[in-house]
C-alpha cells in the first residue's frame, strides 16, 4: 500500500489552466467510437442525442462540485468546533488513508495526500507532484461523518465560506460520507464495472490497432485519400465477424490469428506492471495529453479536406436503431464526473466555476458534433471504423507522390496513436482497478476481516489477478471496440455519470439539514443550479427509462444473434 505522498508543495493553477485541464480531460478514447456511432444514428437524431446528453452531464458535474463542497464544510465545522475526533473515522482518514489534500491561502497544495482514485489515466489529474503515488490506500467501508454521540445538534448555519473547496474529498471518500454501508458498497460495484469495462476497451484497441497497420487489407489499395468512398464495404469490415473475405496477414497467419498474437505480446509486456504499484508523471501526462489534440486535429482536417474535394455521402436522418449505440457511446465520451475533485480543488479561484464549466461542456460537443459530421459526411456508415483513427490508415506505395506519402504517414501515426497513448493508461487502469476491488472485497467482509490487512498473496498476487482476467477474457473474445464503449457507458458508465452525483449532493445536503448530528440550514456557496427535487427525480427518471430501454434492445439483439 502506499502511504503519504511527498511533503514538498504542489502548486496550483489558475482557473485558465483548469478549464484547459477540464476539456482535455472529457476528451478521451470514447470519441473514436463516436463518428460511426453518430452516423447509425442519423444527424438529427444523433445532434439532438448529443446535446441532451451534454447537458445531463454538465449538470450532474455541478451536482458533483456540489457535493465536494459539503464535505469541506463537514470537515471545517468539525475542525473549528474543536470536537474530539481522536477516535473519528475522519481522524483515521485525514492521517492513515491518503485521500484528502488541503489547498491554502497562498494558492498551494500543502501537506497533500493522494486519493483513491476511481477513473481511468485519460482522467487523471495532471496537477499533481510527479512524485505522488499512483494508487494511495483506500478508506473503510464505514462512513466518515457519523455521529459519534458525543454532541447535540447544532441548529444553525455552516458559514458559506466553509463551503470553500480547499480539501480533496475523491468520489470514493465522498461516497464513504455520505452513503449507508449498503450503498457504499453498490459505489465500488458500479466503479469496478466500469474499470473493467474501460480496461477491457483498451485491451481490445491496442492489438487491433497493431493489427490493422502490420497487416493491412485492401483498402490500403488506394492511391488518392478521396477515393476511400470507393472502397467496398467488406474490405472495411475485415475485423467484423460478418466478413466473409479471410485475408491473411502473413504466410498462413490470418488477420484473426495476428490479432491474437499481437494481443498476446501487449498483455506479456503491459499485465506485469499491475503487480506493483506506479507513480504518476506529469511528463507523461502532457506528452499524451499532445498527441490526443494532435490526432483529433488532424482527423478533422483530413476528412474536412476530403470534403472538399469530393462528393459527400449523404447520410440518415434519424435511426431508432442507432440510439443505444450512440447512447452509451456518449456517456463515456463525456465522463469527467469522478476526476472532477483533482481538477477543481487545486483551482485557486473558483468563483463562477459552473458557468466556467458550462463553456467547457459547449466547446466539447461543438468539437464532437465537428468530428461527426466530418466523419458522417465523408464516409457512408458501413464504411467507419469503430476506431475512427483505422479510417487514415493506408500503405506507402511504390509509386507514392510527396502528397500520397503525407498522408501515409499521417495514415500511419492515427492508426498507430491509440496505441501510443492506451499502452501509458493500461497499467494505471488496471492498477487503479485492483486498488478498488480492495475497498469493494473490504466492504463486503469488514464484519469478518475489520481493518486488518490483506495477507500477502491474496494483496499482492490475487487481487491483481481478479483485475486482468476478465478484460483480458473479452479481449480473447471480441474485437469489436464499438459494443465494449456502448456497454461500459450504457451500463457502469450511466451510475458513474447520473445517479452516483446526484445522490451524493442531495445525500450530502440532508446530512447537513435534515440529520439528528447536525439540523443546520444549507447556505452552500457551490450549490448547484439544478439542486431541486425535480432534477433529482429527472436524473434518476431518465437513468431508469434509458436503462430499461437498453436492456429490451439488447435482449432482442440476442434473440435475433445480433449481439456479438
Amino acid at each position: 500500500m502506499a502511504g503519504p505522498t511527498s511533503d514538498k508543495p504542489v502548486d496550483t493553477y489558475s482557473p485558465f489552466f483548469g478549464f484547459v485541464y477540464i476539456f482535455n480531460l472529457i476528451i478521451g478514447v470514447g470519441a473514436l467510437s463516436l463518428p460511426k456511432a453518430f452516423s447509425q444514428a442519423g444527424i438529427i437524431l444523433g445532434t439532438l442525442l448529443l446535446f441532451m446528453l451534454a447537458f445531463m452531464s454538465y449538470m450532474t458535474a455541478t451536482f458533483m462540485i456540489e457535493a465536494m463542497a459539503i464535505a469541506n464544510a463537514l470537515f471545517k465545522f468539525r475542525q473549528r468546533s474543536g470536537q474530539s475526533t481522536s477516535s473519528s473515522k475522519l481522524s483515521s482518514i485525514s492521517h492513515t488513508s491518503p485521500d484528502i489534500q488541503k489547498v491554502d491561502e497562498s494558492g498551494v497544495v500543502s501537506g497533500s495526500y493522494g486519493a483513491v482514485d476511481t477513473s481511468p489515466s485519460h482522467h487523471s489529474s495532471q496537477y499533481e507532484s510527479e512524485k505522488t503515488p499512483l494508487v494511495p490506500t483506500v478508506i473503510d467501508s464505514e462512513t466518515v461523518f457519523t455521529d459519534s454521540g458525543d454532541t447535540e445538534p447544532v441548529g444553525h448555519v455552516i458559514p458559506p465560506d466553509d463551503y470553500e473547496i480547499s480539501q480533496k474529498f475523491e468520489m470514493g471518500t465522498l461516497a464513504n460520507q455520505f452513503y449507508h454501508p449498503v450503498g457504499v458498497f453498490l459505489y465500488y460495484v458500479v466503479i469496478c464495472l466500469y474499470l473493467y469495462g474501460d480496461l477491457a476497451i483498451y485491451a481490445v484497441a491496442i492489438p487491433k490497432s497493431i493489427t490493422r497497420v502490420v497487416c493491412g487489407d485492401d483498402i490500403t489499395n488506394f492511391t488518392n485519400l478521396t477515393n476511400l468512398t470507393n472502397v467496398s464495404s467488406e474490405n472495411m469490415e475485415w475485423n467484423h465477424s460478418n466478413s466473409t473475405v479471410e485475408s491473411y496477414c502473413f504466410g498462413q497467419v490470418n488477420d484473426q490469428q495476428a490479432y491474437y498474437i499481437f494481443l498476446t505480446i501487449c498483455l506479456l509486456l503491459l499485465c506485469p506492471w499491475t503487480f506493483f504499484n506506479l507513480t504518476k508523471s506529469k511528463y507523461l501526462q502532457l506528452f499524451t495529453t499532445i498527441l490526443r489534440n494532435v490526432a483529433f486535429a488532424m482527423m478533422v482536417g483530413i476528412a474536412v479536406s476530403n470534403l472538399a474535394l469530393g462528393p459527400p455521402t449523404t447520410p440518415s436522418s434519424a435511426s431508432l436503431s442507432g440510439f443505444p449505440l450512440l447512447f452509451g457511446v456518449s456517456i463515456y465520451s463525456f465522463m469527467c464526473q469522478h476526476s472532477l475533485p483533482g481538477m477543481v480543488t487545486p483551482m485557486r479561484r473558483k468563483n463562477g466555476i459552473f458557468w466556467k464549466i458550462g463553456v467547457d461542456f459547449a466547446l466539447i460537443l461543438s468539437f464532437y458534433l465537428l468530428l461527426a459530421f466530418t466523419g458522417a459526411f465523408w464516409l457512408p456508415e458501413n464504411k467507419l471504423n469503430d476506431i475512427y483513427t483505422l479510417n487514415f490508415f493506408r500503405r506507402v506505395m511504390p509509386d507514392d507522390n510527396s502528397a500520397e506519402l503525407l498522408l501515409s504517414v499521417l495514415g500511419y501515426y492515427l492508426a498507430l496513436f491509440p496505441v501510443f497513448t492506451l499502452s501509458t493508461n493500461f497499467p494505471i487502469i488496471s492498477i487503479t482497478l485492483r486498488e478498488n476491488l480492495k475497498a469493494l472485497f473490504r466492504v463486503l467482509l469488514h464484519r469478518w476481516i475489520g481493518d486488518n490487512p490483506y495477507p500477502w498473496p491474496v494483496e499482492h498476487i490475487l487481487f491483481p489477478i481478479l483485475a486482468l482476467f476478465i478484460p483480458i477474457g473479452i479481449a480473447f473474445g471480441t474485437q469489436n471496440v464499438e459494443l465494449l464503449v456502448s456497454v461500459t457507458g450504457s451500463f457502469p458508465g450511466v451510475g458513474v455519470q447520473y445517479v452516483i452525483p446526484v445522490t451524493l449532493a442531495f445525500c450530502g445536503k440532508y446530512i447537513i439539514t435534515s440529520s439528528k448530528r447536525y439540523n443546520m440550514k444549507y447556505e452552500n456557496k457551490y450549490k448547484s443550479p439544478f439542486s431541486y427535487i425535480f432534477f433529482l427525480v429527472f436524473v434518476l427518471l431518465w437513468t431508469t427509462v434509458s436503462m430499461v430501454l437498453l436492456i429490451v434492445d439488447d435482449a432482442l439483439k440476442i434473440a435475433n444473434g445480433k449481439f456479438i
